[in-house]
């Protein structure tokens, strides 16, 4: 959904809860008193008390506030599918809104250590906010007007508002009334914040003048920060612990004030009746309901391509079982002709149902946004439920139809229509039923590996249990059921799955072969020196650089012509050695488009203009590369993660580090290589005073590069010496006022075009004259150069890949756990449902049926294998990508681990398997036998596991790869041999039953149990000549099978090293 359309579709959930009543009064009143309103307040505020509309006013209005009136029409995007900007989509999270009580109308600032959550909506009616880090992600000046907004509205309404801050500017500080402060879970301070600072320097510390309070409040708890702030000269300075502060603040004499406050019952009766409602949703069922289907539809025409796929899936699968049972070769002679129809039948209702298997990662993937939206109290649960089942119907009748009226009659059906209605019917009810089936399994799951193995198991019980691959009295002859119908029961088993996460960084950086000092110091302490050792300094140069990318069609709709739309317009600049550059601008300025252009990150798009690295042009695979020498113990302690160096990672928003700490992590992984350039975009730590700053604005052009200098003299000196600039208030802070001043509604009203400015001062001569000078190589230098591409060797590559690989496959029970346990559960089933099947030979269908248990444990756990490993190499490849660009390591290497890792765990996985199923179906115990048994189903699991795996890396995302699985995972039920027998496929499709991996698992495993079996049938014929007269299974033939299937595993192996080394989906 685009920006607008999300916080519309908030703001139409809540409803307008009193306002419509508050307006009602209001105009009685007015008349009463003979009173006109204003007419732009009259239409207003009838505007904001209408509910159920599309589109609000007050949307409008909050899209004005936070900022985004220009990215209104754009989608949000994600990790991998570029739309708005990172701040940009920090504010759409802040245009929502939580509900709740607390005692005090004050807007309080609760200064917390790394809490994180998505921050509440602003569009709706609620009086109470309670918003989380909403600052994080957004420039200083964004934030202040946000908090400058709910201020006013606050106090002018009698509001509420809790919010979580990490680094508040000064200005913003400064416009709370109260101040929680929270340390390691405890209230260190709670009261308004004139006293805060008092409560402090009664403990003995005291805030330097220009430091920010906040930044105080922060660091005065912090054990490392603490001692620069001790006040008390002639007192030893002893840690005051946390405990200790939250001990004084009670005795205190705010703390002791509130806790007398807290003493006394609330009267309720100065409460008035309106101050909480009596209503759970914000509109009436009915609204309710349009709007989710409203929102359903409008999703499902973005979402058109799949159920576009779907269509051509299912037409391309109609036609293969259409020409597999064409009616010229179907016969209607013996009772075997019919069995193949009821193959063709079974084949019908497998694709079919399997085609309903899209909806279980599409449910997954937007089970996040309903279960916040719920507990929001957007709606219930029947009103987004409901929805999206009467709206598939529809879809679900024309893809029957299509199936139906493609195969009914040029299979051989019977003509007569009632016949041919019964069939679409029946296909309805069956699609409807699987859809619903897996939208049940995935909200019982919400992970797509647990619900990708609870669907599995679903499947393999009514599938095998329905009467086609085993029958329900075998016992009695079973002569109706061919042995290629027989085959079609257990024939397609295929998995669709997605998931969404991956973990994403911004922080780039070019390495070289160095390591510089870092000296960590406590004040008034000795130094604790890091390691020591040799440093190149280097510096980059760019100038002229421009970046565009093809004009977006929602632009084109306006009307605009052009081909091309620029981001970044002619940005020249330098970073020098020594020199800490900051790259300042609002949100959507191009800061992380120009930091992507000039680390070579971007995959996409138009880039002209020069670039140097220390007066040699710039070449990415030099540029990259990283170093081999590393000082991790130094880079944990900068960063403050000792605490955390056993913390798993995890996924953003799921598990793991907090949104600050997974910061702080992936500015380590890049200095842990000792960067001689680093580009970090938004980091959490401040800069100071001794850095320079590149000012862009919105549109990709330079306002200001140059120095900054103590207390941001420089840059503030610039600016005001421009006719009309106010100069800056004493204690504001210098970067949120240039970014108000410079904004395009100054421009406008100043009649001036900074950009111009710039480009014609004396600053912008000296930073062209810098440019020249540094972008020719220095005397007697060299051009960057490196033997080898990356700094480890090949093997050295591998190794660390694959102890990589272990670390999180062995981390990862969702994953590595939950497969072993599904196929103890699988083999349990199989086992119980094939009970002894495997030792009765004395009738046809006897062999028949213990073909069937064989056919339904490769499918299925198979598929099981390729669907839960897609999306763990999804999440691995956008980290892959990210790794990649910094060249820590190539792509072969990498593909090494993610596929010797699979290894050991897929032997586990067979010997759990045959251990159990061997033993209970009843297969003869022999050691030829049994070592054949082990070896085709690990390598079923082998090839199927890497199938997945090669599908993710050959296409853009985890949801295309599980929908184009589904296609192969049909023909190769089709063409496996045990539908329809390879001697009874109709000549022109023979060929896809040898390409079959499928197909050579089933031959080796019935060859290899009965291929040499003398004992004879209730026909007169032998089980050996009857599988190779009918099936074509010889047992002088498992040989070349067994070398068949290392050659599948090393193709899809060698396959899914090429895609990841070949493709790149991420677009940047």
């Amino acid at each position: 959904m685009t920006v607008k359309e999300t916080l519309s579709f908030s703001a139409r959930c809540q409803g307008v809860v009193t306002r419509y009543e508050i307006l009602a009064e209001l105009s009685r009143r007015e008349k009463a008193a003979n009173i006109k309103p204003d007419p732009d307040i009259d239409v207003f505020m009838k505007a904001t008390a209408l509910e159920g509309q599309e589109t609000n006013i007050v949307t409008d209005y909050i899209l004005k506030i936070l900022g985004l009136e220009a990215c209104a029409e754009t989608m949000v995007g994600d990790e991998m599918i570029p739309g708005i900007s990172g701040g940009q989509k920090k504010r759409v999270t802040t245009g929502n809104e939580s509900y709740g009580t607390i005692d005090k109308l004050q807007p309080f600032i609760l200064l917390s250590s790394g809490l994180h959550n998505a921050g509440e909506m602003l569009v709706g009616p609620a009086r109470a906010l309670f918003m989380d880090e909403i600052s994080t992600g957004l420039d200083s000046s964004t934030t202040f007007q946000i908090v400058n907004s709910l201020r006013q509205s606050i106090h002018i309404l009698n509001e509420t508002a809790v919010i979580s801050l990490l680094q508040p500017a000064p200005e913003t500080y400064e416009l709370f009334d109260d101040i929680i402060l929270l340390s390691e879970g405890q209230i260190v301070y709670e009261g308004p914040r004139e006293n805060v600072l008092g409560f402090f320097e009664h403990m003995g510390f005291k805030c330097p003048e220009r430091k920010g309070v906040a930044d105080f409040l922060q660091e005065v708890t912090s054990r490392k920060d603490q001692e620069q702030y001790w006040a008390c000269t002639d007192e030893p300075y002893n840690y005051v612990s946390v405990e200790e502060f939250a001990e004084a603040f009670r005795s205190f004499h705010i703390g002791q004030k509130l806790r007398d406050e807290l003493a006394i019952a609330f009267d309720k009766s100065k409460s008035h009746p309106a101050a909480l409602t009596t209503k759970k949703y914000g509109l009436s069922k009915g609204e309710l309901l349009k709007a989710c289907v409203s929102r359903e539809i409008l999703l499902m025409k973005r979402n058109s391509f799949a159920y576009i796929f779907n269509m051509f899936k299912l037409i391309l699968m109609a036609f293969f079982g259409m020409t597999i049972f064409l009616r010229t070769e179907m016969h209607r002679n013996t009772v075997t002709d019919g069995g193949t129809y009821f193959g063709a039948l079974y084949y019908a209702v497998v694709a079919i149902m399997f085609n309903g298997l899209s909806e279980l990662a599409m449910t997954v993937m937007k089970l996040p946004v309903f279960y916040k939206e719920r507990d929001l109290l957007f709606y219930p649960s029947w009103a987004y439920a409901l929805p999206t089942w009467i709206l598939k119907i529809p879809i679900n009748l024309v893809e029957v139809s299509i199936w139906v009226i493609l195969t009914y009659y040029v299979i051989g059906f019977d003509p007569n229509f009632e016949r041919f209605f019964k069939q679409c019917l029946m296909l309805l009810i069956t699609q409807q039923m699987a859809s619903s089936l897996f939208r049940l399994i995935a909200a019982l799951g919400r992970n797509m590996i647990v619900a990708n193995t609870i669907a599995t198991l679903s499947l393999l019980a009514t599938l095998v249990l329905g009467g086609f691959i085993l029958s329900r009295a075998f016992e009695k002859p079973q002569a109706i059921l061919s042995e290629e119908a027989f085959a079609e029961q257990n024939a397609n088993n295929t998995r669709e799955f997605t998931e969404i996460g991956s973990a994403s960084n911004r922080n780039s950086s070019s390495r070289m072969p160095s390591v510089r000092v870092r000296n960590f110091s406590d004040a008034n302490q000795d130094t604790k020196q890091g390691m020591v050792l040799p440093f190149q300094p280097l510096s980059i140069t760019f100038d002229e650089i421009r970046y565009a990318v093809h004009m977006p069609q929602e632009m084109k709709a306006l009307g605009i012509t052009a081909d091309r739309l620029e981001l970044l317009k002619g940005i020249s600049g330098a970073f020098r050695p020594g020199v800490l550059t900051a790259l300042m601008g609002s949100s959507g300025a191009g800061k992380t488009t120009l930091m992507d252009v000039l680390a070579g990150r971007k995959t996409g798009g138009y880039i002209e203009g020069n670039m140097t690295i220390s007066g040699y042009p710039k070449r990415q695979e030099t540029f990259a590369r990283i170093s081999d020498t590393l000082f991790i113990e130094e880079v944990m302690e900068l960063v403050e993660l000792t605490s955390l160096r056993e913390a798993i990672v995890g996924l953003p928003g799921v598990n793991g580090l907090s949104i600050e700490q997974r910061k702080r992590m992936t500015i380590a992984v890049e200095l842990v290589a000792n960067p001689s350039i680093i580009f970090m975009d938004e980091p959490t730590s401040g800069l100071d005073a001794r850095a320079a700053a590149i000012v862009m604005r919105i549109g990709g052009q330079e306002i200001y590069v140059g120095p900054v200098g103590r207390h941001a003299y420089h840059l503030i000196r610039y600016f005001e010496e421009i006719e009309g600039v106010p100069r800056i208030k004493d204690g504001y802070n210098p970067a949120t006022w240039m970014l108000e001043v410079s904004t395009a509604a100054q421009e406008a009203a100043l009649g001036v075009n900074f950009t111009d400015i710039y480009k014609n001062s004396e600053l912008y001569r000296r930073n062209k004259a810098l440019i020249k000078e540094l972008s020719k190589p220095p005397p007697a230098s060299k051009d960057l150069y490196f033997p080898t591409q990356y700094s480890k060797s090949f093997f050295t590559q591998c190794m660390a890949c694959l102890w990589k690989q272990h670390w999180s496959y062995w981390r990862n029970p969702p994953y590595s756990a939950v497969r072993l346990l599904s196929t103890t559960l699988t083999a349990l089933m199989i086992g119980t449902i094939f009970w002894n099947l495997g030792s009765k030979r004395s009738k046809q269908q006897d062999i028949l049926n213990a073909m069937g248990s064989i056919y339904a444990a490769v499918f299925f756990l198979g598929f099981m294998n390729a669907s839960s490993v897609q999306p763990v190499v999804a999440i691995e490849r956008t980290v892959f990508y990210r790794e990649r660009a910094a060249a820590m390591y190539s792509a072969l290497p990498y593909a090494f681990g993610q596929v010797v890792i699979e290894l050991p765990y897929i032997l586990f996985q067979t010997i759990i398997y045959v251990a159990i199923v061997y033993a209970m179906i009843g297969f003869e115990w022999t050691v030829s036998k049994f070592f054949w048994h082990i070896l085709f189903m690990y390598f079923s699991f082998l090839y199927f596991t890497l199938y997945g795996m090669m599908t993710v890396a050959a296409t853009p995302n985890q949801n295309i790869a599980s929908r184009v699985s589904t296609v192969f995972y049909l023909i190769w039920n089709i063409t496996s041999g045990f539908i329809i027998p390879r001697k009874r496929i109709p000549v022109w499709w023979r060929w896809c039953y040898w390409t079959c991996p499928v197909s050579w698992t089933f031959y080796g495993l019935v060859a290899s149990q009965y291929g040499d079996v003398k004992e004879a049938l209730d026909t007169g014929k032998t089980v050996e000549h009857f599988l190779r007269s009918y099936f074509g299974f010889r047992h002088d033939f498992i040989g070349v099978v067994a070398m068949v299937h290392v050659g599948i595993a090393m193709l899809f192996g060698f396959v899914f090293a090429f895609s990841i080394k070949s493709f790149n989906f991420q677009k940047r």
